[in-house]
């Protein structure tokens, strides 16, 4: 398992929303980022306002985030840097161009924006991706208003719209509220600053002071960016003193959990402080809202989630399908190959005949697939990219989400509707950070969906009802878990 490895995508949202937020800032801006007492890393930001763009007036801001992580026992050093280029007078984003490093690997994206749309180009270590989105009919970029030169902060300012996620190439919700000055501690002193709510996919809470600089913001799992003198941001004192998987970790109470964990079938759970959606019901995992349950916040709800899983049937299941189209349409979806599960390459279907063996039932295939994954790949937990099948295929060593991606790779290429599911799985202790597949292997007498969730990371036959599914579908779907990651409560109520 590795928790959270998209933490410094987090903050690259950050570092480009930065810019609305400073003006008449000083040209270099630095921040320290620190989790609890520990300092992560810091944030470096350099504003110049007589640029230009495509031959055209602009304000450029370059940001630059490093982050040295430890997880697991091992360490990772993640490299962000953005520039964003913007309308001197409106403050509207021209362009931006966004590129990280981790564990030797580089995603960069391009990003050049009209009124109504966004053209991207995407370079995801090597593998290319270009498309253009475009706003529907009444929807707006989300611009700040103190982007405009003289503008200060306006209490009750909303401003609901769209903002481009270079991570996932598509287009997230987001609202930006302005809230009345109101005392925060920063660096130990109490001062009175304006309040600006980020809500969206990945939200936050930043204080700004009367010309609209950004002293303080704090984002999801308990990380804050803190305004600091140069010296005092560059500083290295404090890092590398906390292990990010045990910090934003969920340690259950209630029932005990037992020693025979790794082979339970069923539980049932009670999760608190949820904030979004956890995927449809269906045959593995099931839950239903407890109305009456008390929220820490206003807008938490708590789920009583069942669990019920086990191994693959041992009789005859379906043979997989020859081609995506024959799939039923709601099953479509979980064929379809894609930039980070590129199924449809020739080189993955060549390995997943060789690995099934000659097999032609799908729980059989599905059964091979996962012990040839868990056999190819070698755990490394200080890789901190989210990868691409080929890039694992050419490097076989990773974590449960790179487990996750080539094992969805060689099931699609099969015709085997597969999932990408990411949660919590049990460990040590506690519920962390974790990524797991589903394969569909059918449907039961009453013409329902029957799903199998797999354990291809640590070798095991079933993924035993320790793990917590928050989000499917694709691996850049991680985005969702990890804003929420550190603040659910977990309950056990019973497990078998």
């Amino acid at each position: 398992m590795k928790p959270l490895p998209r933490i410094a995508a987090a903050l690259a949202v950050l570092a480009l929303s930065l810019p609305a937020l400073a003006q008449k800032a000083p040209a270099e801006t630095y921040y320290g980022i620190y989790l609890k007492s520990a300092k992560l890393g810091h944030m470096f930001q350099l504003k110049t306002e007589n640029a230009t763009w495509s031959g055209k007036p602009a304000t450029k801001t370059i940001a630059k985030t490093t982050m040295d992580i430890s997880m697991m026992g091992s360490n990772s050093t993640i490299r962000t840097e953005s520039t964003v280029y913007a309308d001197p007078k409106t403050g509207a984003t021209l362009a931006e161009i966004t590129r990280q490093e981790a564990s030797g690997r580089t995603t960069e994206v391009k990003a050049v924006y009209t009124k109504t749309s966004v053209t991207y180009e995407a370079n995801i270590m090597g593998a290319l991706k270009t498309g253009t989105l475009t706003l529907k009919p009444g929807e707006l970029f989300v611009q700040d208003p103190s982007d405009h030169p003289g503008a200060k902060p306006v209490p009750g300012t909303r401003i609901k719209g769209k903002v481009f996620s270079s991570d996932s190439q598509t287009l997230l919700d987001m609202e930006i509220v302005m809230g009345e000055k109101e005392p925060v501690v920063i660096n130990g002193k109490a001062i009175a600053a304006y309040k600006v709510s980020s809500l969206g996919t990945i939200p936050s809470t930043s204080f700004v002071d009367d010309s609209g600089e950004l002293l303080l913001s704090r984002v999801s799992l308990g990380i804050e960016i803190r305004r600091e003198p140069k010296q005092v941001a560059l500083s290295t004192t404090g890092m590398g003193k906390i292990d990010l998987a045990e910090t934003v970790g969920t340690r259950p109470t209630g029932a005990p959990m037992g020693p025979s964990i790794r082979v339970s079938q069923r539980a049932v759970y009670e999760l608190g402080r949820v904030t979004r959606p956890l995927p449809p019901s269906n045959s593995v995992q099931a839950w239903e809202l407890i109305a009456d349950a008390p929220a820490v916040e206003k807008g938490e709800k708590t789920l009583r989630v069942t669990i019920a899983n086990g191994p693959l049937p041992d009789g005859p299941t379906v043979a997989p399908f020859a081609k995506p189209d024959d799939a039923p349409e709601r099953l479509r979806k979980f064929l379809k190959p894609t930039l980070y599960t590129p199924s449809d390459d020739p080189q993955f279907l060549a390995l997943a005949k060789t690995a099934a063996e000659g097999e032609t039932d799908t729980a059989r295939i599905a059964e091979k697939l996962v012990a040839f994954t868990h056999q190819r790949i070698k755990p490394d937990a200080s890789i901190a990219a989210v990868r691409t099948a080929r890039d694992i295929q050419q490097d076989p060593r990773g974590v449960c989400r790179d487990y996750t991606t080539y094992f969805t790779t060689l099931a699609r290429a099969l015709g085997i509707p597969t999932k990408q599911c990411t949660g919590m799985g049990y460990a040590a202790g506690i519920f962390m950070y974790h990524a797991w597949p589903e394969v569909w292997i059918g449907t039961d007498a009453a013409g329902k969906d029957r799903w199998v969730a797999l354990e291809p990371t640590w070798g095991a036959p079933f993924a035993d009802a320790t793990h917590l599914k928050l989000a499917e579908g694709e691996v850049m779907d991680i985005t969702s878990v990890a804003a929420d990651m550190g603040r659910y409560t977990i309950k056990v109520i019973e497990i078998k």
